[in-house]
């Protein structure tokens, strides 16, 4: 083999490499933004679904924070009765607070265009005294009550409401 084809070989050799790597790169560059864009879609639709099931707790917990209150209303005995309004409010405002205080509150509501009736609600709520809820915003108290019952069905909804029944028996009058 002549020295010159040698040469020529290896020239043609490394011309090819550098012209396959720039191929591949044109290739990644192009087929590159699609699948981040879908990576990206299927995180934001996760992340929804996430938000979903998390507006799901709240509206349920909120829910179960007004139907308490309304049964110690009713329980409720001027000056004969061992609880007094203050506690009762309290109780309320405390359980409300705690909800609208949590670390996974702002992040996913706040300026969630989506759920901005339910954050405003949220806030009427923990700023009106629960003995005047069905009388000062009534709406939305039947807000949260729709809401409630749209939550679809399941096991989890069911074993989730135990549990913040009991948990608001618990907190309800604790200082």
């Amino acid at each position: 083999m002549p020295k010159g084809s040698a040469s020529q070989t290896i020239v043609f050799v490394i011309l090819g490499l550098l012209l396959a790597f720039f191929l591949g790169w044109i290739i990644w560059k192009a087929i590159k933004t699609p699948l981040m864009k879908k990576k990206a879609k299927a995180q934001e639709i996760q992340k929804d679904k996430e938000t979903r099931h998390l507006f799901y707790d709240y509206v349920l917990s909120f829910n179960e924070i007004i139907i308490y209150n309304r049964n110690q209303l009713k329980k409720f005995v001027v000056s004969i009765g061992d609880i007094k309004m203050n506690q009762i409010r309290e109780g309320s405002r405390a359980l409300i607070q705690k909800l609208l205080n949590r670390s996974d509150f702002g992040p996913n509501f706040a300026g969630n265009e989506q759920y901005k009736t339910f954050v405003s609600n949220c806030e009427l709520l923990g700023l009106t005294n629960s003995n005047l809820w069905d009388s000062k915003i009534p709406e939305v108290i039947e807000y949260f009550k729709t809401q409630a019952d749209a939550v679809p069905e399941s096991d989890r909804k069911n074993d989730y409401i135990k549990m913040v029944k009991e948990s608001i028996e618990r907190q309800f009058y604790e200082k």
